[in-house]
């Protein structure tokens, strides 16, 4: 399964910020991430690419 760690700025604009292979490596990097004193949303989603078997 592929997870995706995605971000969403204080405009609404969202990016991705990365593609792991573990549910718990894409947290993990949220935790670095948000050590920081600005703090922005984080989630982690499962790629679709995983979900439908296709890639981009």
């Amino acid at each position: 399964m592929i997870w995706q760690l995605w971000r969403q700025d204080d405009n609404g604009g969202r990016y991705l910020v990365g593609t792991y292979g573990t549910k718990e490596a894409a947290q993990e990097k949220i935790t670095e991430l948000t050590r920081c004193h600005h703090k922005q949303t984080y989630w982690v989603s499962e790629a679709i690419e995983a979900i439908t078997g296709s890639e981009s």
